[in-house]
């Protein structure tokens, strides 16, 4: 116990004498032990039970010495001073009990208020915590400013067996064992290692590790903090793991899924043009067609091996696209030219199909990796020629909307699902799930991830009087001068 707080209450008592002094004779004895009273009430309501105490004593020598007849001495002959000063006396003690018992009641329920709202911030932000490390970094913070904490640490049943010091495995075991916290020597003689089980269902299980101040590790407040604590800090562990083994269940779940799906379309959408690949080739050894026959049964060859590198190709796109290995090489150019392109094979590849063509003059240049737009391009029109009437035709437009430059495919096919359209978007989607047509699905998709990639987007809708329109939109930005983009090229 230290004496510091004892010494202002002596030199107020001694204060207040020296004050009432010159007052005497002016003040009565009874005004005056109320003051005495006063000041005891006071020093306990500032400095506690101990310094109201002596207060009360000093105050009380020095009312009987100094304003009990006879002045000036502790010889008092009359039994109602003596009375007086008897009761002062109690009453000072009595009074300065009762107020350091308040204000110590009041430092607890301060304590624990602001223990209850270190609690309330410790949960609100363990709600945000997304793996362990942020969870015991969250906790590292709480322990650090509400019990002056060092070393916080927490420990997975998982490392139990190679702990970082100063905790041994057997100190370990020992925790868990008990089942409730233990206290340790901590690294200087002022300081306690307090260890905290963290217990959770299925056998797992954690240790909250830190090093306290000596005087708090023994409370039974710090004790009831730490326990409240690690059961909020144990819910958001705990939710951490679970949401961990979610993501890996559904990790796993959508790559069978992928994988399935690969399956399913290599089987279904390669093997039947290699079989009739076979087949041609064999017919042809056997050299007994004519020779337009031979001419014709080359061209279905040759169009079944466009058919299996298309396929191939798309397979690749997706996978550079889902493991973002693409990388684009940009350059301002004409859309015009991509779009030209991208009609010479299209037209090499379905001869006796119409598409037609509407572009306006005047378009601004667009900054874009023409191999990927060519890309996109050909695998709208490649679903627009599959599922649209062969004597119809497929029409391309091309208008400016705003900030933005619209590439159009329109079909006079059977149009969009009433209700999930947007589905057709996903990988291996297919308008019709069973279709002779072939392809695997993946065209659409391919083409909203190369657009995305440019900042823009491949919208679907119906049109009107039937069929389907896609639109490849792509930011126009601010293209340079004309001087400029020949000097580049």
């Amino acid at each position: 116990m230290t004496l510091r707080p004892f010494l202002p209450a002596l030199l107020l008592s001694a204060g207040l004498t020296l004050l009432m002094l010159p007052l005497q004779t002016d003040i009565d004895l009874s005004n005056t032990a109320l003051l005495y009273v006063l000041l005891v009430v006071v020093i306990g309501s500032r400095y506690g039970r101990g310094p109201a105490i002596a207060a009360a004593l000093a105050s009380a020598l020095l009312y009987a010495h100094v304003f009990v007849p006879p002045l000036f001495s502790l010889a008092i002959t009359e039994l109602q001073y003596l009375l007086a000063a008897g009761v002062m006396l109690v009453v000072a003690l009595l009074v300065g009990h009762l107020t350091a018992s308040l204000k110590a009641h009041a430092e607890q329920v301060q304590a624990r208020e602001a223990q209850a709202r270190a609690l309330y911030d410790l949960a609100r932000h363990l709600t945000a915590a997304q793996t362990p490390a942020e969870v015991e970094g969250i906790t590292r913070h709480f322990l650090e400013t509400v019990l002056q904490a060092r070393e916080v640490r927490i420990v997975p049943q998982s490392a139990f067996a190679e702990p970082p010091a100063p905790l041994t495995p057997a100190l370990l075991q020992a925790v868990l064992a008990a089942r409730h916290p233990l206290l340790s020597a901590g690294a200087g003689p002022d300081r306690s290692l307090v260890l905290v089980p963290l217990l959770a269902a299925a056998g797992r299980g954690y240790l909250l590790a830190c090093e306290i101040p000596g005087a708090a590790a023994g409370a039974g407040a710090t004790r009831e903090l730490l326990e409240t604590a690690s059961s909020v800090v144990l819910v958001a562990l705990e939710r951490t793991y679970f949401a961990e083994v979610a993501r890996e269940t559904e990790m796993r779940r959508s790559t069978e899924s992928l994988r399935n799906s690969i399956l399913s379309a290599l089987s279904h959408d390669l093997r039947t043009p290699l079989t009739v690949m076979v087949g041609l080739a064999d017919t042809l050894g056997l050299g007994k067609a004519s020779p337009e026959r031979q001419k014709s049964m080359l061209a279905a060859l040759r169009n079944e091996a466009l058919s299996i590198n298309q396929l191939v190709t798309n397979l690749l796109d997706m996978a550079r696209l889902r493991s973002g290995g693409i990388e684009l090489n940009e350059a301002w150019q004409p859309i015009e030219e991509v779009i030209g392109a991208t009609l010479q094979q299209v037209r090499s590849h379905w001869k006796d199909r119409e598409v037609t063509l509407d572009i306006p003059a005047g378009l601004p240049p667009l900054r874009f990796d023409a191999v990927l737009v060519e890309r996109v391009l050909w695998n709208l029109l490649e679903n627009a020629i599959k599922y649209s009437p062969a004597d119809t035709p497929v029409e391309l437009v091309v208008r400016r909307v705003g900030e933005w430059l619209d590439v159009m495919v329109c079909d006079w096919g059977p149009g969009l699902p009433a209700e999930g359209g947007e589905e057709l978007f996903g990988m291996f989607r297919r308008g019709q799930a069973e279709s002779s047509i072939p392809g695997v699905g993946l065209g659409l998709a391919i083409a909203r991830g190369i657009a995305e990639a440019h900042g823009g987007q491949v919208l679907a809708e119906n049109r009107l009087g039937g069929g389907a329109c896609f639109r490849l939109r792509l930011p126009i930005g601010n293209p340079p001068a004309l001087e400029e983009l020949e000097e580049a090229t």
